[in-house]
């Protein structure tokens, strides 16, 4: 039998992967944002960006308007060279020009 495998969302609660992807999608883009955080923790920019991608495209709203995102996405952005799609979400938050 397989371990089964969780994941912890960014008010503590943890949730089996499979139920994750049931969570309402605000929920999934705010996990999203705290793993690019992690990521850019341990300098791994490439995750960083992956991971705001992918949350832009599961709650554009959580990433564009939360400020947590925003630094996040500033952080990234500063990287050199920007990853490109934190490049787009950067210019589409104004952050850059």
């Amino acid at each position: 039998m397989a371990p089964l495998r969780a994941v912890e969302v960014s008010d503590g609660t943890v949730v089996l992967r499979e139920a994750f992807r049931g969570l309402p999608a605000e929920y999934r883009g705010a996990y999203l944002v705290d793993v690019a955080r992690a990521y850019l923790q341990v300098g791994d920019l490439r995750g960083a960006a992956r991971a705001l991608v992918d949350a832009d495209s599961v709650a554009p709203g959580e990433v564009r308007c939360r400020p947590l995102a925003r630094t996040v996405i500033a952080d990234v952005a500063r990287g050199h060279p920007a990853p490109a799609g934190v490049a787009r979400l950067a210019t589409l938050v104004g952050l850059t020009r």
